[in-house]
């Protein structure tokens, strides 16, 4: 039976070389779909395990704060803690390599004579130039190279409004130590760093090594209540649980999308195997009456489709490398925009991923395969050298297969009513229902659609009715490209609904003329701040009324990050810009200017149930404080929420620093472009974006569309999974009905009306497609919306309808299905009369 295998195979491949090629290429494309993603998620933690080995891979704890920076003198607590034998402070600012936009350097401040490995390249590091030679610093070979740096080099950089000269005095290979560590690490002694980029007497981070044989642990809990609750004493398997926290709904939903393009595929699998049978059934029936049992049966089945799913594997590993490839960048934007992450500057792919991906193929083609192959298995012989009953027993269970949709539709959703809201994934349970349920609607919807056609001739009307008649191919392919429309359009309304409410909420809350802040501030504070003179300069500039001031950085709620921002409530009209969800707007904003209380944003209320009356606790410089909330606000926050209070309160509780960004108002007959050009001719040697208000908004969006660019790729392959579903059924089809097709050119029917019969059937596979689709989509675009955005963003979004993107998809859905049929039409058209004395192909 081994040798019949590869030999039937060898002839089956000559015989239908379109039918296995799609086959192939629909495994190919699941694969991969799931392994990009998968390269993207696992590199997306990565690069921020890469960096934290490189800069701390010797310490087995870092002291951290839940504020900007930390107070130097915590470092002598820290050497005083039993069980500690060595630590060392580090200072961590991010600058602008100066004429590259978005270009950011990560620098590294360290005592040079701490107990720290640093990967120097070259001769040994004379350590009288890092501590005498000013802006000193050590680049790594990777990116000097890229920029053709050598050292004695001047390089200049933004840190706040100022621009600073760094020499590159050395080489640092941080990637010696760690692949994956970002070629962006800068070394500087400590004391250099905190004179030219940070603040004297404050540092980022401790890292501590314990002594050998003390307690990690114990040494941990120590330096805590030690150091007190205002610091966060962590291993490294903790920081690296943390960003796992922070990217967990983001590499959620990347995985969700990924795997529907691997569930369309099974589709095409199940497709493709049923055209096997339906080409190969006089083959299979004449095994069984020469004694082939139905485990032979079976096995012969299965063994092809594991080596054609085998095939698909080796081709989609590499595209799905490559895919990777094309949308790194846009990810890891993404993560730096959103998240505040590092970048992801090389792609690791672990042996266990590729396993992963072959495994999720192989296993995918089995799945779609098992049910063809166990009803050929189990068919007698005359019912294997029968064309008709391969289709009557789906007709015959469209009713029923109708009754059990229906009935996945209600039971989830009266489980979701009743027992699911108040867990989190419950969202996914109800998005999987729908796409489980319209592939067994959609038979009952074929048969009831195209059962109501009036057929007056030989066109479009007998085409749709022809897709009824021959449910068994039909079906699958209309519910693949059904299960891909509904992706496709869910996904579209909800991005249109979501860009179209923050096009509301911006233009609600970006209400200034003019916004200007350093180059190296990304919206988080890092310690960019402006020059106390430029702010000068700035609010008595000509044609500015009024400044709106703004200090913000990341603070901690408990153990939750949150974005903390002061701001000059008491401007006048100032108190408009924060929209309220709850909370009565007068009263809040005088609450938050006269009595210290504060907004929070929608994200952290309803993640952590807190409303107006209740009260919210920070970590300060003089421990946790408790603050009052007036009002909760619309907020679109990714990082888990964001806290508003006004100015004078956050320089209250966190002391005077400098300001992050500020908003200028301009007097009524001004020009915001005009007077945008002279503040750049007038401040051009200082390091600030001045953006007016219209191209905040701009950039604004453009973040946004590149946030999900990576889920239109998903899209993508789904619905070209879907078109080749199409292809393989119409052969299949043409196949099939060879004695049909001979039949009406003996009684006249020409090439073209042949040609056009099936043209007719992929449009018409098309137009059902996009039907049930279009229900599905509308379904799954409010789970999105009102359930697991909910769930994991706590954001309110406003349904709306982009028709134009939904008239551009429905066009490119049809012209798909028309284009997908245009093969199958050609070699149907070509079939000629004289087949009609054959019983088979």
């Amino acid at each position: 039976m081994i040798g019949y295998f590869y030999k039937a195979l060898g002839a089956h491949f000559r015989r239908g070389r379109s039918l296995l090629l799609l086959t192939v290429l629909g495994v190919a494309l699941g694969v991969a779909s799931v392994l990009s993603i998968q390269i993207i998620n696992l590199n997306a933690l990565a690069a921020f395990e890469g960096s934290m080995q490189a800069v701390s891979g010797d310490a087995d704890l870092s002291v951290l704060g839940r504020m900007p920076a930390l107070p130097e003198s915590l470092y002598v607590d820290v050497l005083a803690e039993p069980g500690v034998q060595s630590a060392w402070p580090l200072v961590r600012v991010q600058v602008v390599l100066d004429g590259h936009e978005d270009f950011f350097l990560d620098v590294i401040g360290v005592d040079f004579f701490a107990p720290v490995r640093v990967p120097w390249q070259g001769d040994p590091v004379d350590f009288s130039r890092p501590l005498a030679q000013s802006g000193w610093a050590a680049f790594t070979p990777t990116l000097a190279a890229k920029m053709g740096w050598r050292v004695g080099d001047v390089v200049t950089v933004s840190k706040g409004s100022q621009r600073l000269p760094l020499r590159v005095g050395a080489l640092v290979d941080f990637q010696r130590l760690t692949p994956l560590a970002s070629p962006k690490l800068v070394l500087m002694d400590i004391a250099q760093a905190q004179h030219l980029l940070g603040r004297k007497g404050w540092v980022q981070q401790i890292d501590v090594v314990v002594a050998e044989g003390a307690d990690v642990d114990l040494v941990r809990q120590r330096l805590q209540t030690r150091l007190g609750a205002g610091v966060q004493v962590l291993t490294p398997a903790q920081r690296t649980r943390q960003t796992a926290g922070l990217l967990a709904a983001f590499r959620l939903n990347l995985t969700a999308l990924s795997l529907i393009s691997l569930f369309v595929g099974l589709f095409l699998i199940y497709t493709s195997t049923q055209a096997s049978l339906v080409r190969r059934r006089a083959e299979f029936g004449m095994l069984r009456s020469l004694g082939a049992t139905r485990g032979q049966l079976f096995a012969l089945i299965v063994g092809e489709v594991v080596l054609l799913g085998g095939l698909g594997v080796l081709v989609g590993l590499p595209l799905g490398y490559w895919a990777a490839q094309a949308n790194v960048e846009r990810v890891s934007a993404t993560l730096t925009n959103l998240y505040l992450l590092d970048e992801i500057s090389t792609l690791e792919l672990p042996p266990w991923l590729f396993g992963l991906a072959a495994l999720s193929g192989i296993a995918g083609a089995l799945a779609g395969a098992l049910i063809p192959a166990l009803d050929m298995s189990r068919r007698n012989t005359r019912a294997l050298l029968s064309a008709f009953t391969l289709h009557e027993k789906i007709g015959f269970l469209a009713p029923q297969l109708g009754a059990l949709g229906i009935t996945v539709l209600i039971l989830t959703g009266g489980w979701y009513i009743w027992l699911g809201r108040a867990w989190q994934p419950a969202g996914f349970v109800l998005a999987i229902a729908i796409l489980s349920a319209l592939p067994l609607l959609t038979p009952l919807a074929i048969r009831t659609l195209t059962g109501r056609i009036a057929v007056r001739g030989f066109g479009l009307g007998y085409s749709l009715k022809s897709l009824g008649a021959r449910l068994q191919n039909s079906a699958l392919a209309v519910a693949a490209l059904a299960i891909a429309v509904s992706m496709l359009l869910g996904i579209t309304l909800m991005v249109g609904s979501f860009r179209q409410t923050l096009q509301v909420w911006i233009r609600t809350t970006v209400q200034a003329d003019i916004y200007v802040a350093p180059l190296a501030w990304r919206g988080q504070g890092d310690e960019a701040f402006l020059a106390p003179d430029l702010v000068q300069a700035l609010r008595v500039f000509p044609g500015v009324q009024a400044m709106d001031r703004l200090r913000g950085f990341v603070a901690y709620a408990d153990e939750q990050r949150v974005a903390l921002a002061g701001v000059d409530i008491g401007l006048p009209g100032g108190s408009s810009r924060f929209a309220l969800l709850a909370g009565t707007p007068q009263r809040a904003y005088r609450e938050v200017r006269e009595n210290g209380a504060v907004l929070i944003g929608e994200t952290l209320a309803r993640r952590r149930n807190l409303w107006p009356g209740d009260s919210v606790d920070l970590y300060t410089p003089a421990g946790r404080q408790s603050f009052a909330i007036a009002g909760v606000y619309y907020d679109y926050s990714p990082q888990g929420g964001a806290v508003i209070m006004d100015l004078q309160t956050l320089v209250a509780h966190w002391g005077e620093a400098g300001l992050n960004s500020v908003a200028l108002y301009l007097e009524p007959d001004r020009d915001a472009e005009v007077v945008v050009d002279a503040l750049r001719a007038a401040f051009a040697d200082a390091a600030i974006e001045i953006r007016s208000n219209r191209r905040l908004r701009q950039e604004a969006f453009a973040i946004f569309d590149q946030t999900f660019a990576i889920t239109r790729l998903l899209q993508g392959i789904s619905l070209l999974i879907a078109v080749c579903g199409i292809a393989l059924m119409l052969l299949v089809q043409a196949r099939e009905q060879v004695s049909e097709l001979a039949l009406y050119r003996a009684v006249g029917a020409t090439r073209s009306q042949l040609f056009g019969f099936f043209v007719g059937k992929g449009m018409g596979m098309g137009m059902l497609g996009l039907l049930l689709g279009a229900g599905g989509g509308i379904l799954l675009a409010l789970i999105l919306v009102f359930v697991i955005n909910r769930a994991y963003f706590g954001w309110t979004i406003q349904l709306y309808w982009p028709w134009q993107a939904i008239v551009q998809q429905v066009l490119t859905i049809l012209l798909g299905a028309v284009a997908a049929s245009l093969y199958p039409a050609l070699k149907a058209s070509k079939t000629p009369a004289m087949e009609l004395r054959r019983e088979d192909v």
